[in-house]
């Protein structure tokens, strides 16, 4: 059993093309970000979030979609786990692979 995560939550994946770290945004577009992601703070906004990453799912669009606690830190949205940092930067044993090069964000899904 998966262990229920507390906090204000976002919805993450990886996108079925080429296997980046995606959020799910606001405006319902996958993103490579956090910044604009669709941010849930209720069961009720939890239940929508995982309703859309299965929707996107079956669309082929992303695989694993899963929920992490963010938080604000120094005025920017992060996410509280070390491994879910980890995870938006990128790959740290080829930085060939890094999904954000010289400080750049990572393009837009």
């Amino acid at each position: 059993m998966a262990k229920k995560i507390t906090g204000t939550q976002a919805l993450t994946g990886n996108r079925l093309s080429d296997g980046g770290v995606v959020f799910l945004a606001s405006n319902g577009v996958w993103r490579a970000g956090l910044e604009n992601a669709r941010l849930a703070h209720s069961d009720e906004d939890i239940a929508d979030l995982e309703a859309e990453g299965a929707d996107a799912v079956e669309a082929n669009r992303i695989v694993d979609p899963y929920l992490v606690r963010v938080e604000v830190r120094q005025g920017r949205l992060v996410p509280a786990a070390f491994r879910e940092h980890m995870r938006t930067r990128g790959p740290s044993v080829n930085l060939d692979f890094n999904s954000r090069t010289n400080g750049q964000a990572a393009s837009a899904a």
